[in-house]
């Protein structure tokens, strides 16, 4: 099969870490957004983690030129509960009306909302939908203008942003678009001045911020924008040292951290933080030994910020279980002891005292349901209850303590399940 083969519904099953390299990197959505990296949203608040994002793009052959799209699935920090005397454990809940692969969920008081994606042909979707949880149903809201995998997504009061992403044309969009959640209507927006897939997104004080993303030209941006929604203005801040795509973006004692990413295929080691209130970046110690990973999955909690496994490149080394931990408060990369697993892909969030992987790809070569929980006290890992069904490239948000798993890829091509993981 060629690159430009793959196909979102592609199953993953039995395919060596190279093929499994091709199905993701080559960009799983071949139509909606071929990619390699996680774009994510922000939507939940955290102590002393406001936002967390995670960017995730895979890249396509078209013709001479390399097409990479910007996929987002968001990556949250909750804020810890006590973990002591209880268990973890997974519930099914009602499955989405639809499939969905790159799909962005957000939060507005405690309700779940997932904005576009791709359905099981990998074309880009233009459909959304909330989740009613004292119903325990699925509704469909009214669609985006913009059909689109992998927006950047983000909520400011009452309304849900839906910025840039790949689509139907396996381009990136410049679409901005907000959906009232009061009147239940999308309205357009001030675009943005280029194309933009990618992006990482973080919201602090009602301005929505946008962090790198790539052009159609493959050209990765070095730029942070702010995007004011009820003035509907765009503005420009200071430029990140290291341009790149596919970062993960938190916002962790005020300040904004920029971690990983991408420059074309090569994957970035690159570490930043923004000061807001001195339009300053400062350069920080790269991501040991992350030179020569993709698909690495980042947290945030506490004063900690997480790098975790991955695939090794080439893509015949095999999945990463390792793990690198920073220290916001000395600034410094401290030691951790490997995964169990090796993995990428996953999904990642945090419930009770310790950050959870759950799911992804190994060197298995079919999606796994295996799940670790990392206590960041102790510095140990400890396996868990496994995911009621195998997961990669899925959507992933923290909800009432809970890290919800939505849709995803699965032995069959995109899925519609949903499952959340608790701890009592």
């Amino acid at each position: 099969m060629s690159e430009g083969d793959a196909k979102v519904s592609e199953s993953v099953e039995n395919k060596t870490p190279e093929e499994e390299d091709k199905i993701l990197d080559k960009e799983e959505t071949v139509k909606a957004g071929p990619s390699e990296g996680d774009a994510a949203t922000g939507g939940a608040e955290a102590a002393p983690i406001e936002n967390g994002t995670k960017n995730k793009v895979k890249h396509k052959k078209k013709g001479k030129k390399e097409v990479v799209y910007g996929v987002k699935l968001p990556i949250i920090a909750s804020t810890p509960v006590g973990a002591t005397g209880g268990s973890y454990k997974w519930e099914t809940l009602k499955m989405m009306m639809n499939p969905r692969v790159f799909a962005t969920p957000v939060l507005h008081n405690n309700e779940l909302y997932i904005i576009g994606g791709c359905d099981e042909k990998g074309e880009p979707l233009d459909s959304c939908e909330h989740y009613n949880a004292a119903k325990r149903k699925w509704n469909a809201l009214n669609n985006m203008p913009t059909k689109r995998a992998a927006p950047a997504c983000g909520v400011v009061k009452d309304k849900i942003i839906a910025i840039g992403g790949v689509g139907i044309s396996q381009s990136a969009v410049d679409a901005v678009e907000v959906y009232s959640i009061a009147s239940k209507q999308w309205s357009k927006m001030e675009s943005l001045v280029n194309p933009l897939l990618g992006l990482s997104l973080v919201i602090k004080d009602d301005l929505v911020y946008v962090v790198g993303g790539m052009s159609d030209d493959t050209n990765p941006s070095d730029s942070l924008l702010s995007y004011d929604v009820e003035r509907n203005v765009w503005k420009n801040y200071a430029r990140m040292n290291v341009p790149r795509y596919a970062t993960f973006s938190f916002i962790v004692n005020g300040k904004l951290y920029v971690i990983g990413g991408r420059q074309g295929k090569i994957p970035s080691a690159a570490f930043e933080c923004y000061d807001f209130e001195q339009n300053k970046w400062e350069q920080l110690a790269n991501i040991p030994g992350m030179t020569k990973r993709v698909f690495a999955m980042y947290a945030a909690a506490d004063k900690y910020i997480f790098s975790i496994g991955g695939l090794n490149q080439p893509a015949t080394l095999g999945f990463s279980s390792a793990m690198e931990l920073f220290n916001t408060e000395t600034k410094q990369w401290e030691g951790a002891p490997d995964m169990k697993i090796k993995r990428g892909d996953f999904a990642v969030g945090v419930v009770g005292t310790r950050i959870i992987c759950a799911g992804g790809l190994g060197n298995q070569g079919k999606p796994l349901n295996s799940v670790e929980a990392f206590d960041w006290g102790s510095k140990q890992w400890s396996e868990i209850t496994d995911l009621p069904s195998s997961h990669c490239s899925c959507a992933h948000i923290m909800l009432n303590g809970r890290l919800h798993i939505l849709g995803g890829l699965t032995m069959g091509g995109a899925g519609k399940k949903v499952e959340a993981l608790g701890y009592r």
